[in-house]
């Protein structure tokens, strides 16, 4: 340890308001240092820097003490920095976010800290609520693993971000109608022994440019769900034929313009398929970004992928994924 580093020690020390006795300590080092240096002002650095090692070898153990009551001291100032009324108010926060395990710790701490204050007493309630609902999760859990699919509810109307997605008009059929216009309207015929199913989804965004979600269809067998394809996403109506075309713009497909904008979304089953098992499947991402390209049909659309997996199973519902409608589960 050098001069320099003594000195900043003291400074420390006094800054942090430690006990007197280490600051006692340390200014009898500082006056012994400051006086071998006196002494040896003639001298030659080399029995300077030697008479400084003895004296640092001399009062090693004073300095091991100061140090640990330094850190004492620090570690009591980042203590009270975080006091109970803050401690508690994190807990509250923790839980609402439904951080459980967190606000658990966080109240732990609170009582192991300040065990005899008002907020640790009041904590209690809050450690109650969070057994409660590790409880109810618990058995939501045991419920769904028993039931299966069964079990998770369907959905319609979803809050994704920025975003809240309603889906309707859900119909199977040979055609897959979007991009109507006036009495017009674009569609695409289903292959031989195959159908198509056709959902319409609104979305009700706050942002003037968002991306908008990707619906795909899922085979279910026994635990596990099949990925099977993900839905064609298509504006659902044109003002008219120009708008189509985008010789000019059209207001209602314009999220800067309004807050609600309507596609039609379609999907190819065989089948084999429509007549076994599946659901509608939404992941909670808003994947697909608005493109423009002047020499397309229209010059609008939406492009993306949501990167569905190949399988889901029970336990991947919840936060991440939502069954929108289930077919043919008994």
């Amino acid at each position: 340890m050098s001069i320099i580093d003594y000195s900043r020690t003291i400074e420390c020390l006094l800054f942090l308001k430690t006990t007197p006795r280490a600051v006692k300590r340390f200014t009898m080092l500082s006056v012994g240092i400051l006086g071998i240096i006196f002494v040896s002002s003639c001298d030659p650095k080399a029995k300077i820097d030697t008479r400084l090692a003895e004296i640092e070898k001399k009062y090693q153990d004073s300095l091991s003490i100061v140090r640990n009551e330094l850190k004492e001291a620090k570690a009591e100032i980042e203590l009270l920095s975080y006091p109970a009324d803050q401690r508690l108010q994190k807990a509250q926060s923790l839980l609402e976010a439904g951080e459980l395990d967190k606000a658990a710790n966080e109240i732990e701490q609170l009582k192991n800290v300040f065990p005899n204050s008002t907020e640790a007493s009041s904590s209690s309630t809050l450690l109650a609520k969070i057994s409660e609902i590790k409880e109810a999760k618990r058995k939501e859990e045991e419920r769904i693993k028993a039931l299966g699919f069964k079990a998770i509810a369907e959905q319609t109307t979803i809050k994704i971000g920025y975003n809240t997605v309603t889906f309707s008009n859900i119909t199977i059929g040979r055609n897959y109608i979007h991009d109507s216009y006036d009495d017009r309207y674009f569609y695409n015929d289903a292959d031989r022994g195959s159908k198509y199913i056709s959902v319409l989804m609104s979305v009700k965004s706050e942002d003037h440019d968002p991306n908008i979600p990707q619906l795909a269809v899922y085979s279910i067998i026994g635990d596990k769900m099949h990925l099977v394809g993900c839905f064609r996403t298509e504006f659902n109506r044109w003002e008219d034929y120009g708008t189509y075309l985008g010789n000019y713009h059209d207001s209602h497909n314009d999220f800067a313009k309004v807050n609600t904008v309507k596609s039609k979304l379609g999907l190819q089953m065989s089948d084999e398929k429509l007549s076994k098992p599946y659901a509608i499947v939404l992941m909670k991402k808003n994947a697909l970004v608005r493109r423009y390209e002047q020499f397309r049909n229209p010059p609008v659309y939406y492009y993306g992928s949501a990167d569905y997996p190949s399988t889901l199973s029970v336990s991947d519902f919840g936060n991440k994924y939502t069954i929108v409608k289930r077919y043919n589960l008994k």
